[in-house]
């Protein structure tokens, strides 16, 4: 069965059928419109006499980048990649950081779940269950080790079920590698 779609252009200011699209920005902000071939010319006119004082740009103006970045030492952001992992923060080795780990390292907030998080790596390097942590980290098969260090805190830590649930296993078997 063969289909033939139709797309109609409907001018925005009078519901009329519209010849095409028409884009122009405004303080850094581009425009779209669908007019008719009379509201185009209608556009076109009005904007004249401030085309024809202005100057013409090849392309917009890009907002200014945040130069929290820019400013940033590699030292400094080895720092703050250490500090947000170290507080429960998901930050990769070589991408950028996102603002708001930026902003909460800034601040000294650590994150929600870093908590659990912490007590979880803790319980595993430390104390009772840390003889078969660090090996295990390194032994096992990234699934292998959630089902082992997930089963392990539920039977032996007070960690709630729901804080278990949110462990970032993944970032304890990396955690307990360091450590092995």
């Amino acid at each position: 069965m063969a289909r033939k779609q139709v797309v109609t252009f409907v001018d925005d200011l009078d519901g009329s059928e519209a010849e095409g699209t028409v884009q122009f920005a405004l303080d850094s902000n581009v425009y779209e419109i669908d007019l008719s071939e009379a509201n185009q010319g209608k556009l076109r006119a009005a904007l004249k006499p401030f085309l024809e004082a202005g100057r013409k740009q090849q392309t917009l103006p890009r907002a200014e980048a945040s130069t929290t970045r820019s400013t940033q030492s590699r030292h400094q952001l080895q720092q703050i990649r250490a500090w947000a992992k170290a507080n429960g923060y998901p930050v990769n080795e070589r991408s950028r950081i996102p603002n708001s780990i930026l902003e909460a390292y800034q601040s000294g907030t650590p994150s929600p779940s870093a908590g659990a998080q912490g007590q979880a790596l803790k319980l595993l390097s430390t104390g009772s269950m840390s003889s078969e942590g660090p090996a295990k980290a390194t032994m096992l098969t990234d699934s292998e080790f959630a089902k082992w260090a997930h089963k392990l805190l539920e039977d032996e830590s007070e960690l709630p079920q729901s804080d278990i649930k949110g462990l970032d296993f993944t970032r304890l078997q990396a955690d307990l590698k360091t450590k092995a």
